[in-house]
């Protein structure tokens, strides 16, 4: 998305990721609903089946990626992070309200955790920003990550009976095809002419060409959308909601990596940061003794 940015406008970089994951898991959604329909669906996908298909697109799809990619022109990154681990708190939450699931004492202290290391990550370099912070801009990553705890939930006890495939790929092709829409009306190709050049890799924010912003659009597309979310439907089948969830955690992890692949500099904090965040991972998943 920091690339994207560079070049796309905020609804351009989550409309081209979501149109690239939509048309790669398109195949299954003609598969499912064409060639080899569901023989566990009396009438294959049924009017409820895809009412939450579509809802889980918009909830946990369409407008987080909007709201991520605003907040990342108005908000440090790293406040994103932060936000982005309540993640498990919303599941947690929403599971407990709405799905009637009982609270438990390890994922409760395991949130709290993965909180407190989001916070170590990435707090320091909110001390050094020097411009004030903008309150909408902090409020959508916010936003985002409770629409994210709904749809896991939605995902687990809506769609669960479903398979892995059809529970990712009809989702994401509902709004690549909303997205592709919207797409036509900006001025999403004109980036090319003002932003010229050939791909090349690792360029810095500052001089960047339509191609290259593309290409990392596409590569969050296709690996950052598509394949995590067919793994992550793939293990939700077999674990809670909040197992499921703790995925957040380790995006900040992962994101550090890359961070220091493109040049950012690793701070003690970021490893103070890490061990609570893995320890939190550790202690929501483990079973319990009996």
């Amino acid at each position: 998305m920091k690339y994207g940015l560079a070049v796309f406008s905020p609804i351009q970089v989550a409309g081209t990721r979501l149109v690239v994951a939509g048309a790669v898991l398109l195949p299954w959604v003609i598969k499912y609903s064409f060639i080899k329909p569901l023989k566990k669906q009396p009438s294959n996908l049924n009017f409820t089946d895809y009412f939450w298909l579509f809802a889980s697109g918009v909830l946990g799809n369409a407008i987080p990626a909007f709201l991520f990619s605003t907040a990342g022109r108005l908000i440090p990154s790293g406040l994103s992070g932060i936000l982005n681990a309540f993640t498990p708190m919303f599941t947690l939450l929403f599971a407990f309200w709405v799905f009637r699931e009982k609270l438990d004492k390890a994922g409760v202290i395991g949130v709290i955790l993965g909180l407190a290391g989001a916070i170590f990550l990435f707090a320091p370099s909110l001390l050094h920003y020097g411009e004030p912070i903008s309150l909408l801009g902090s409020l959508m990553p916010l936003a985002a990550a409770m629409l994210y705890g709904l749809n896991i939930n939605i995902i687990k006890h809506k769609l669960g009976h479903l398979p892995a495939m059809v529970k990712t790929a009809y989702p994401f092709v509902f709004v690549g095809i909303l997205y592709a829409c919207l797409l036509w009306y900006t001025d999403f190709f004109l980036a090319w002419d003002e932003h010229p050049g050939e791909l090349k890799l690792f360029e810095s924010r500052g001089n960047i060409s339509a191609n290259t912003a593309f290409f990392y659009l596409f590569l969050l597309g296709f690996m950052g959308s598509a394949v995590s979310m067919i793994l992550f439907n793939y293990i939700i089948k077999y674990v809670s909601p909040l197992v499921a969830s703790t995925n957040t955690f380790i995006i900040p992890v992962t994101a550090v990596m890359w961070g220091f692949a493109d040049h950012e500099q690793l701070t003690w904090n970021v490893f103070v940061g890490m061990l609570f965040l893995l320890a939190a991972v550790f202690i929501i998943i483990r079973k319990p003794k009996i």
